[in-house]
């Protein structure tokens, strides 16, 4: 029974991190059969995992249609934004009042691979290595239980950010900014600034939502005869 629970956390590990990565876009539709030969499972078992990605709210069942990659409406996209500053605004307290040497250096050291994944332009491990910047400062607060309530909502952040981000060439920019970001909040961090880093992370939080395309667009009144008329 643990081998098989193991078994079923990688399996659903993997899938985390495709769609944070953005390899998993929002409505991809995910076949049984196809999950049973690429990780050689029972059907039984690959229901059941898909069971969990739908209890938090990463895969949607539909009766009679099967499995699709949720996609989050701006109403729920608001709401993760809001409830990602309330447990991060804690979470980034705590740390800044005890960050130790150590601390700083694990923080440092993912920071880097952010870096290099920014110069080799490999846009879906940096968005994969932006989220477990965010999941390390909480491991590093040591609060599991806002930690695990963390672990749940960034993936379904990552889903929002890839239905609803303005355009490639604001990604791009985006990423850029996310890095240099992260830079404050490590130095914010590491020298115990803790109201200071409490606001940049804030402020990182609504930068990304404000890039975000949540508000429908508006439509404009057309005039057929402008349109048809004879030139």
């Amino acid at each position: 029974m643990n081998h098989k629970n193991t078994e079923l956390d990688k399996v659903y590990q993997r899938i985390w991190e495709a769609i944070v990565a953005h390899k998993l876009l929002p409505g991809t539709r995910l076949k049984e059969e196809e999950l049973c030969e690429t990780f050689e499972l029972s059907r039984g078992f690959v229901r059941k995992l898909l069971l969990q990605l739908s209890y938090h709210k990463l895969v949607n069942l539909v009766p009679n249609s099967g499995a699709f990659v949720a996609e989050p409406s701006p109403e729920e996209a608001r709401d993760i934004f809001q409830a990602r500053r309330l447990i991060e605004a804690e979470l980034v307290r705590e740390l800044a009042n005890k960050c130790t040497l150590r601390e700083k250096k694990l923080l440092q050291e993912h920071l880097e691979k952010e870096h290099q994944a920014m110069a080799q332009e490999d846009q879906s491990l940096r968005i994969r290595l932006s989220g477990e910047f965010h999941l390390l400062i909480g491991k590093l607060a040591n609060k599991p239980v806002l930690t695990s309530f963390l672990h749940e909502i960034i993936p379904r952040s990552s889903l929002i950010v890839a239905l609803y981000q303005r355009g490639a060439r604001k990604a791009h920019h985006h990423g850029g900014l996310s890095c240099s970001e992260h830079n404050d909040l490590l130095d914010a961090i590491s020298g115990h600034h803790t109201e200071q880093a409490v606001q940049l992370m804030i402020d990182h939080l609504n930068e990304i939502e404000a890039q975000l395309q949540l508000e429908p667009p508006i439509e404009e009144t057309l005039n057929l005869k402008s349109i048809f008329a004879e030139t």
